[in-house]
């Protein structure tokens, strides 16, 4: 009887990369934008993308972070780069680090957020102080995602940017949907500083996230119990910074910022470094 031959399959030398967003069901092309940017970056590597949120998850095609990794030890590949898109080194940046130091049979080295670093949180803000109302002539208020977690440290980071932007700026807020400072802190902060110092009543909203989705439709610019409607009953003209791409107008979110995109390439350069000492 003949033995049969067993097929081995052939161990990949270079490593993958995988893009790990919280994800959207909105304004979508924002990661369309990266993912050009990403490929002509590292032309000749393997790039995948995959969602953190599950809710997301279910009603796109997209596969979860382990989903992901998996596929790729399927296709032979034993070294994994993954940058995530999330702003803070929050929740769902630590669920993705025990996933991926937990992931048996790949090496995989984490890139950092966006604001894993206080000189990271700096240059941003020297990139969309732009788009801010400038001082005396109304209120610039950043809208996050926060956590509604107390234990969370990376509350530290949100008290302590919402801190920075008003020592820094003078007329800037940072707020949060599902933490704190949350809306309601904000509306008494503003008040209070319209009271003081006769501020115009001017305000203007910027979505701090990566992309403009459904927080933004809904939380920040809904007609019923959002951040546009409550100030907007103070007497606040409310506005948004938009940006026009491909004939359409879209809230400008951070993933539109080219110099933000360069950030996530930079922090992927990075991780490539680590990799051969890995």
């Amino acid at each position: 009887m003949k033995e049969k031959k067993l097929k081995k399959r052939r161990l990949k030398e270079e490593f993958a990369i995988l893009i790990a967003a919280f994800g959207t069901t909105k304004s979508v092309v924002v990661y369309e934008i990266f993912d050009e940017m990403l490929k002509k970056e590292f032309k000749g590597l393997k790039t995948l993308w995959s969602y953190t949120s599950e809710i997301v998850r279910e009603k796109t095609s997209h596969p979860g972070v382990t989903e992901a990794l998996a596929s790729l030890e399927a296709e032979g590949y034993r070294k994994v780069i993954v940058q995530p898109l999330h702003i803070f080194p929050g929740t769902e940046y630590q669920i993705l680090s025990e996933i991926c130091q937990g992931f048996v049979g790949l090496r995989v080295v984490i890139g950092e957020t966006l604001l894993h670093r206080w000189c990271f949180v700096f240059k941003v803000l020297d990139i969309i102080a732009k788009d801010f109302i400038k001082y005396g002539e109304g209120i610039n208020i950043l809208v996050a995602h926060g956590t509604p977690l107390v234990t969370e440290p990376v509350n530290n980071l949100y008290l302590g940017l919402d801190n920075l932007l008003q020592k820094k700026y003078g007329n800037v807020f940072l707020s949060t949907i599902e933490g704190f400072p949350d809306k309601e802190i904000t509306i008494v902060n503003v008040a209070e500083m319209v009271k003081k110092f006769k501020c115009k009543r001017k305000l203007r909203l910027i979505p701090f996230m990566y992309v403009a989705g459904i927080h933004v439709k809904e939380d920040l610019f809904s007609e019923n119990d959002s951040y546009k409607s409550a100030f907007e009953d103070m007497g606040f003209e409310v506005d948004c910074p938009y940006i026009l791409f491909k004939g359409r107008k879209y809230p400008k979110s951070l993933g539109f910022y080219e110099e933000i995109r360069k950030f996530f390439i930079k922090r992927i350069k990075r991780s490539i470094e680590i990799m051969k000492f890995y």
